[in-house]
């Protein structure tokens, strides 16, 4: 939960409301103990609120969707049933978006963001929260942008980072028909290292959907899939 100068707070804090509550118990200064033993414990609940994430995400689904057979046009919704963990929240950020092709047309609950950012070859998203969306008892937020040749490949992949607590999250792949589904995985990444998981569910050869509930905490979820070369008829299509 904490970091190590965090963690020696913690124990300080745990040996003192054990001290307090002892001398509660055993002595005659029972008022002193309870006035220490209640600080103690009012320092550690100060401490974990302020070690919590920003938000916490009850349900999270990222839906992709590629509307052609060559993998040039794509679309992403991500929908999240998202409630922020200190009032005085102002605004979420969206990141870790990033692709091998164009990514375009931002919008974030169908507005216009906030502000944009790209480091490093990703995207960050900001969204204001006024104060009429309640976001403290949790609210929908939904993003979505459109690619361009992202997944002209034979392998394509949809992931997501977690970056906030969350209790469930659901990938979702869409393909048009008339190019078959090789193969599909779904995995981890974290700390350099490579976890396989449950593999996804392939319905009909157009639709991949992989799903796991308390996912890690700064692990990189994919939902890898291969799927057959496009035919040279359909090639030649695209170029008129």
């Amino acid at each position: 939960m904490f970091d190590k100068p965090n963690q020696l707070v913690f124990y300080i804090n745990a040996v003192i409301l054990v001290f307090g509550v002892l001398v509660a118990l055993l002595t005659n200064f029972i008022v002193i103990g309870l006035i220490v033993a209640i600080c103690a414990a009012l320092l550690i609940f100060d401490q974990i609120r302020q070690n919590k994430s920003a938000f916490s995400i009850a349900d999270l689904r990222k839906i992709l969707i590629i509307h052609d057979t060559g993998g040039n046009k794509a679309t992403l919704t991500q929908t999240q049933m998202t409630t922020a963990c200190h009032v005085d929240n102002t605004e979420y950020w969206f990141g870790n978006i990033r692709a091998v092709g164009s990514i375009s047309n931002f919008k974030v609950n169908d507005s216009e963001p906030a502000e944009q950012k790209k480091e490093n070859g990703s995207y960050q998203i900001c969204m204001k929260l006024p104060p009429e969306l309640k976001i403290i008892n949790g609210s929908d937020l939904t993003l979505s942008y459109e690619y361009e040749d992202a997944f002209t490949q034979t392998e394509g992949v949809l992931s997501h980072v977690i970056d906030n607590d969350t209790r469930r999250l659901h990938l979702i792949v869409e393909l048009p028909e008339g190019r078959g589904i090789s193969s599909a995985r779904f995995f981890c990444k974290q700390n350099g290292k490579e976890e396989a998981l449950l593999p996804p569910v392939v319905t009909g050869q157009t639709k991949i959907e992989a799903d796991i509930k308390n996912p890690q905490l700064g692990a990189e979820y994919c939902l890898q899939w291969n799927w057959s070369e496009e035919g040279f008829i359909k090639k030649l299509s695209h170029l008129f």
